[in-house]
């Protein structure tokens, strides 16, 4: 075997052996690519779920916040509610103040009336006008009852509204305690779901690394295939040159091949090239 033919049996294994570990890079690149894309996929389904949660949270967020502003006149009335008392609660003490209690006003007054009307006229001589004048105070003063009797009345009534009011706040309290606990967990939830998409690009984002270091040294294979296989095929083409140079010789007679050496002897000192003892033989030796 020439030395043309053993340099290119161990380049040809060179390029096999390239191409075998440029074939086992393309298997890890394609697994990791498809690695890469399913941390990406994951991380977008996290992201679209905490994007969910978080509309979701804004929205009931939104709702508290219409709520809260309806519960600002609310207070303001329940506000005016509470002062309307508080300026009753001290009128009706300011008339009750130094008057007796009307049930002591009541029983003096029947007690008069009784005694008018079961004492003989003859004991009355000299009282009757006496307790007719006292029985005409405990009336008056009886009347006079009416007018706080009313302003208790007037009290009960906004006592009944601010119990009205009191209840609407109540219930948007809650309805807001229900709709803050809903917002917490959907909340929860967002930042669940970003913490995931955050674990996933990560992921994806080293798997991402290793996929492009795996093509830098896929690109140096194959800068080294083709630095040789430029080589392979040259050798071949010329080792096929040469073949079939030889057969072709092998087809001639003797006389035949001769003359063909001799003039290929001749073009190589016509280029200046170096001649071999053979080539001399042939340019100059006998024509026998």
């Amino acid at each position: 075997m020439s030395a043309d033919e053993l340099k290119l049996d161990a380049l040809e294994i060179q390029a096999t052996e390239l191409r075998t570990t440029r074939n086992t890079l393309f298997d890890q690149i394609k697994k990791l690519k498809e690695e890469r894309d399913r941390h990406n996929k994951t991380s977008k389904g996290s992201r679209d779920q905490a994007q969910k949660h978080r509309t979701e949270r804004d929205r009931i967020n939104k709702k508290i916040q219409e709520i809260k502003q309806k519960l600002g006149p609310l207070f303001d009335t329940l506000n005016e509610k509470n002062n309307a008392l508080d300026e009753a609660d001290r009128v009706i003490r300011a008339e009750y103040r130094g008057k007796p209690r009307k049930e002591t006003v009541q029983k003096d007054l029947e007690r008069i009336e009784w005694e008018v009307m079961t004492t003989p006229t003859s004991q009355m001589l000299g009282r009757e006008d006496e307790m007719l004048q006292r029985a005409s105070e405990l009336k008056k003063t009886l009347e006079s009852y009416k007018s706080i009797e009313a302003k208790q009345g007037l009290k009960k009534g906004v006592l009944a509204e601010r119990r009205v009011t009191q209840g609407e706040i109540g219930e948007m309290r809650n309805e807001i305690d229900q709709l803050a606990e809903q917002s917490q967990e959907h909340h929860e939830r967002m930042i669940m779901f970003y913490e995931e998409t955050d674990k996933n690009r990560a992921k994806a984002d080293e798997v991402h690394g290793r996929y492009v270091e795996k093509i830098k040294e896929a690109d140096v294979i194959k800068q080294d295939l083709n630095f040789i296989m430029p080589q392979v095929y040259a050798m071949r083409d010329g080792l096929k040159a040469s073949d079939l140079k030889v057969a072709e010789l092998r087809k001639m007679n003797a006389k035949q091949r001769a003359d063909v050496m001799k003039k290929e002897a001749v073009d190589k000192m016509g280029r200046g090239e170096k001649l071999s003892f053979e080539d001399l033989r042939l340019i100059y030796g006998d024509e026998d």
